[in-house]
Protein backbone atom coordinates (compact mmCIF):
# COMPACT_ATOMS: atom_id res chain seq x y z
CA UNK A 1 0.00 0.00 0.00
CA UNK A 2 1.61 3.20 -1.00
CA UNK A 3 0.70 6.73 1.11
CA UNK A 4 -0.02 10.00 -0.90
CA UNK A 5 1.70 13.18 1.36
CA UNK A 6 0.95 15.84 -0.41
CA UNK A 7 1.97 14.92 -4.06
CA UNK A 8 4.46 12.83 -3.02
CA UNK A 9 3.61 8.73 -2.86
CA UNK A 10 5.65 6.68 -0.92
CA UNK A 11 5.36 2.48 -0.13
CA UNK A 12 4.55 -0.69 -2.52
CA UNK A 13 2.61 0.28 -5.68
CA UNK A 14 2.02 -3.10 -7.40
CA UNK A 15 5.70 -4.14 -8.26
CA UNK A 16 8.20 -1.62 -7.30
CA UNK A 17 8.77 0.31 -3.81
CA UNK A 18 8.78 4.23 -3.47
CA UNK A 19 11.22 4.72 -0.23
CA UNK A 20 12.32 8.50 1.20
CA UNK A 21 15.81 8.80 2.00
CA UNK A 22 16.98 10.84 4.50
CA UNK A 23 18.37 13.45 2.54
CA UNK A 24 14.37 14.08 1.19
CA UNK A 25 15.22 12.35 -2.42
CA UNK A 26 13.25 9.09 -3.20
CA UNK A 27 14.17 5.79 -4.79
CA UNK A 28 12.32 3.24 -6.88
CA UNK A 29 13.15 -0.44 -5.98
CA UNK A 30 11.54 -3.54 -7.01
CA UNK A 31 9.22 -5.30 -4.68
CA UNK A 32 11.44 -8.03 -2.76
CA UNK A 33 10.50 -11.70 -4.25
CA UNK A 34 10.31 -14.89 -2.97
CA UNK A 35 12.03 -17.70 -4.13
CA UNK A 36 11.95 -21.33 -3.50
CA UNK A 37 15.45 -22.99 -3.89
CA UNK A 38 15.76 -26.28 -5.86
CA UNK A 39 16.84 -29.45 -4.60
CA UNK A 40 20.05 -29.09 -5.98
CA UNK A 41 20.78 -25.55 -4.52
CA UNK A 42 20.00 -26.95 -1.00
CA UNK A 43 22.28 -29.79 -0.80
CA UNK A 44 24.97 -27.30 -2.41
CA UNK A 45 24.29 -25.44 0.52
CA UNK A 46 24.02 -28.02 3.31
CA UNK A 47 27.35 -29.49 1.52
CA UNK A 48 28.98 -26.16 1.80
CA UNK A 49 27.84 -25.29 5.31
CA UNK A 50 29.17 -28.81 6.70
CA UNK A 51 32.55 -28.49 4.33
CA UNK A 52 32.94 -25.23 6.64
CA UNK A 53 32.03 -26.72 10.19
CA UNK A 54 33.99 -30.02 9.26
CA UNK A 55 37.23 -28.04 8.27
CA UNK A 56 36.98 -25.96 11.46
CA UNK A 57 36.56 -28.78 13.51
CA UNK A 58 39.85 -30.37 11.45
CA UNK A 59 41.89 -27.08 12.53
CA UNK A 60 41.21 -26.66 16.28
CA UNK A 61 41.92 -30.32 17.19
CA UNK A 62 45.33 -30.07 14.74
CA UNK A 63 45.94 -26.20 17.18
CA UNK A 64 48.73 -27.48 18.72
CA UNK A 65 50.75 -28.35 15.68
CA UNK A 66 49.28 -25.36 13.62
CA UNK A 67 50.61 -22.57 15.80
CA UNK A 68 50.57 -19.21 13.88
CA UNK A 69 49.05 -19.29 9.98
CA UNK A 70 48.87 -17.01 6.92
CA UNK A 71 45.73 -14.95 6.26
CA UNK A 72 44.36 -16.93 3.27
CA UNK A 73 44.51 -20.56 5.33
CA UNK A 74 41.26 -21.12 6.25
CA UNK A 75 40.09 -20.33 2.63
CA UNK A 76 42.23 -22.54 0.86
CA UNK A 77 41.56 -25.01 3.53
CA UNK A 78 37.61 -25.30 3.47
CA UNK A 79 37.69 -25.46 -0.47
CA UNK A 80 40.26 -28.64 0.07
CA UNK A 81 37.49 -30.31 2.69
CA UNK A 82 34.62 -29.20 0.53
CA UNK A 83 35.53 -30.49 -2.51
CA UNK A 84 36.34 -34.47 -0.83
CA UNK A 85 32.33 -33.83 0.59
CA UNK A 86 31.63 -33.06 -2.91
CA UNK A 87 33.21 -35.96 -4.02
CA UNK A 88 31.83 -38.24 -1.59
CA UNK A 89 28.20 -36.88 -2.03
CA UNK A 90 25.93 -39.82 -3.22
CA UNK A 91 22.49 -37.61 -5.33
CA UNK A 92 20.72 -41.02 -5.28
CA UNK A 93 21.35 -41.53 -1.34
CA UNK A 94 21.33 -38.31 0.05
CA UNK A 95 24.59 -39.30 2.16
CA UNK A 96 28.21 -38.99 2.22
CA UNK A 97 30.08 -42.40 1.20
CA UNK A 98 33.33 -42.40 2.48
CA UNK A 99 36.49 -44.73 1.64
CA UNK A 100 39.92 -44.84 3.88
CA UNK A 101 41.44 -42.64 1.91
CA UNK A 102 38.82 -40.06 0.80
CA UNK A 103 40.52 -37.26 2.67
CA UNK A 104 44.15 -38.47 1.32
CA UNK A 105 44.03 -35.01 -1.09
CA UNK A 106 44.42 -32.96 2.34
CA UNK A 107 48.31 -34.75 3.01
CA UNK A 108 51.25 -32.50 2.67
CA UNK A 109 48.77 -28.65 2.60
CA UNK A 110 50.96 -26.23 4.23
CA UNK A 111 49.53 -24.25 7.22
CA UNK A 112 51.43 -21.59 6.39
CA UNK A 113 52.36 -20.86 2.81
CA UNK A 114 54.94 -18.26 3.63
CA UNK A 115 57.10 -20.48 5.94
CA UNK A 116 56.54 -24.25 3.88
CA UNK A 117 57.49 -27.04 6.54
CA UNK A 118 59.05 -29.09 3.52
CA UNK A 119 61.54 -26.04 3.51
CA UNK A 120 63.35 -26.96 6.92
CA UNK A 121 62.07 -30.70 7.42
CA UNK A 122 63.81 -32.26 4.46
CA UNK A 123 62.39 -36.23 5.35
CA UNK A 124 58.81 -37.34 5.03
CA UNK A 125 57.02 -38.07 8.20
CA UNK A 126 55.13 -41.75 7.40
CA UNK A 127 51.70 -42.31 8.42
CA UNK A 128 50.89 -46.30 9.14
CA UNK A 129 47.23 -47.81 10.44
CA UNK A 130 47.65 -51.33 12.02
CA UNK A 131 44.17 -52.39 13.74
CA UNK A 132 43.30 -49.61 15.90
CA UNK A 133 47.11 -48.63 16.28
CA UNK A 134 47.99 -45.26 14.10
CA UNK A 135 51.93 -44.97 13.94
CA UNK A 136 53.50 -41.61 12.73
CA UNK A 137 57.34 -42.43 11.72
CA UNK A 138 59.81 -39.71 11.53
CA UNK A 139 62.40 -41.23 9.51
CA UNK A 140 66.43 -40.69 10.62
CA UNK A 141 67.41 -36.54 11.04
CA UNK A 142 70.70 -35.62 10.07
CA UNK A 143 70.94 -31.85 11.03
CA UNK A 144 71.39 -29.93 8.21
CA UNK A 145 70.75 -30.75 5.38
CA UNK A 146 67.40 -32.88 6.38
CA UNK A 147 66.64 -30.55 9.35
CA UNK A 148 67.48 -26.62 9.24
CA UNK A 149 67.46 -24.75 12.49
CA UNK A 150 66.68 -20.92 10.96
CA UNK A 151 68.89 -18.18 12.34
CA UNK A 152 68.77 -16.83 15.81
CA UNK A 153 67.10 -20.72 16.93
CA UNK A 154 69.10 -23.60 18.81
CA UNK A 155 65.93 -26.00 19.73
CA UNK A 156 63.14 -27.03 18.49
CA UNK A 157 59.87 -28.51 19.64
CA UNK A 158 58.25 -31.06 16.84
CA UNK A 159 54.28 -31.14 17.52
CA UNK A 160 52.19 -34.16 16.35
CA UNK A 161 48.72 -33.94 16.41
CA UNK A 162 46.19 -36.22 15.31
CA UNK A 163 41.98 -35.64 14.69
CA UNK A 164 39.25 -38.17 16.10
CA UNK A 165 36.22 -37.25 14.13
CA UNK A 166 33.39 -39.34 13.56
CA UNK A 167 31.40 -38.04 10.73
CA UNK A 168 28.68 -40.42 10.40
CA UNK A 169 27.59 -40.16 14.28
CA UNK A 170 27.99 -36.66 13.95
CA UNK A 171 30.98 -36.95 17.66
CA UNK A 172 33.85 -35.79 18.17
CA UNK A 173 36.49 -36.90 20.82
CA UNK A 174 39.38 -34.67 21.95
CA UNK A 175 42.64 -34.49 19.41
CA UNK A 176 45.60 -36.61 20.22
CA UNK A 177 49.11 -34.94 20.65
CA UNK A 178 52.49 -35.77 21.44
CA UNK A 179 56.04 -33.73 20.61
CA UNK A 180 59.83 -34.23 20.83
CA UNK A 181 62.96 -31.80 20.78
CA UNK A 182 65.42 -31.74 18.77
CA UNK A 183 68.56 -29.16 19.38
CA UNK A 184 70.59 -27.32 17.23
CA UNK A 185 73.87 -29.32 18.55
CA UNK A 186 72.75 -32.76 17.46
CA UNK A 187 74.41 -34.26 14.36
CA UNK A 188 71.70 -37.07 13.89
CA UNK A 189 68.53 -37.65 15.23
CA UNK A 190 67.36 -40.99 15.22
CA UNK A 191 63.95 -42.17 13.87
CA UNK A 192 60.89 -41.44 15.82
CA UNK A 193 58.10 -43.20 15.90
CA UNK A 194 54.91 -42.28 17.76
CA UNK A 195 52.06 -44.70 18.37
CA UNK A 196 48.70 -43.23 19.08
CA UNK A 197 45.36 -45.24 19.94
CA UNK A 198 42.48 -44.10 17.50
CA UNK A 199 38.88 -45.68 17.29
CA UNK A 200 36.80 -47.18 14.62
CA UNK A 201 34.76 -45.06 11.88
CA UNK A 202 37.10 -41.37 12.50
CA UNK A 203 38.69 -39.11 10.56
CA UNK A 204 42.14 -39.05 11.84
CA UNK A 205 44.01 -36.39 9.83
CA UNK A 206 47.50 -35.80 11.16
CA UNK A 207 49.69 -32.72 11.19
CA UNK A 208 53.44 -32.17 12.06
CA UNK A 209 54.49 -28.41 13.28
CA UNK A 210 57.80 -26.80 14.16
CA UNK A 211 57.94 -24.65 16.83
CA UNK A 212 61.85 -23.14 17.34
CA UNK A 213 62.99 -21.00 20.13
CA UNK A 214 66.35 -19.48 20.95
CA UNK A 215 67.39 -21.19 24.63
CA UNK A 216 69.97 -19.95 26.95
CA UNK A 217 70.17 -22.08 30.36
CA UNK A 218 66.46 -22.36 31.28
CA UNK A 219 65.20 -19.61 29.39
CA UNK A 220 63.38 -20.16 26.00
CA UNK A 221 62.51 -17.45 23.48
CA UNK A 222 60.07 -18.54 20.75
CA UNK A 223 61.16 -17.83 17.11
CA UNK A 224 57.65 -18.46 15.70
CA UNK A 225 55.92 -15.58 14.42
CA UNK A 226 53.05 -14.79 11.96
CA UNK A 227 55.18 -15.20 9.00
CA UNK A 228 57.41 -18.33 10.54
CA UNK A 229 55.54 -20.73 11.50
CA UNK A 230 56.05 -24.55 9.63
CA UNK A 231 53.64 -26.99 9.61
CA UNK A 232 51.41 -29.38 7.12
CA UNK A 233 49.34 -32.29 7.27
CA UNK A 234 51.64 -35.85 7.11
CA UNK A 235 48.10 -37.66 6.04
CA UNK A 236 44.31 -38.44 6.30
CA UNK A 237 42.81 -41.65 6.93
CA UNK A 238 39.22 -43.04 7.68
CA UNK A 239 39.76 -46.05 10.03
CA UNK A 240 37.57 -49.03 9.24
CA UNK A 241 34.58 -50.75 11.18
CA UNK A 242 31.89 -49.28 13.27
CA UNK A 243 32.60 -46.90 16.27
CA UNK A 244 30.79 -48.33 19.36
CA UNK A 245 31.98 -45.87 22.85
CA UNK A 246 32.57 -47.63 25.84
CA UNK A 247 31.08 -46.99 29.05
CA UNK A 248 30.53 -43.52 29.71
CA UNK A 249 32.42 -41.45 32.10
CA UNK A 250 30.96 -40.61 35.26
CA UNK A 251 31.66 -37.61 37.74
CA UNK A 252 33.15 -40.27 40.25
CA UNK A 253 34.88 -42.25 37.31
CA UNK A 254 35.95 -39.99 34.50
CA UNK A 255 38.57 -42.30 33.19
CA UNK A 256 36.18 -45.39 32.52
CA UNK A 257 35.07 -43.42 29.43
CA UNK A 258 36.25 -41.98 25.89
CA UNK A 259 35.38 -38.38 25.88
CA UNK A 260 33.19 -38.33 22.90
CA UNK A 261 30.96 -35.16 22.37
CA UNK A 262 27.46 -34.60 19.76
CA UNK A 263 27.75 -31.99 17.04
CA UNK A 264 25.04 -31.65 15.48
CA UNK A 265 26.38 -29.45 12.73
CA UNK A 266 28.35 -32.48 11.08
CA UNK A 267 24.75 -33.87 10.41
CA UNK A 268 24.27 -33.84 6.51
Amino acid sequence: MAILRGDELSGLIGPIVIRRRKDGSAIVQSKARHYKKSKKSEKSTRLFGLGSTLACEIRIQLSEAINFYDPGMINRFNTQVKEVLKHCYNEQTNSLIFELDSFSRLKDFEFNIKSPLVNYLWVKPVMVLESNSLKIIVPELKLTPDFIFPAGSNTCTVTVSVTQINIAQARTSHELVSSFEINADQALYPEKEIVFEVANQCLCVAAIGLSYYNRKEDIRTPCNSKAFSPANIIGAILTPGVHIESTPATVDSPALGEQWNDSHKLKL
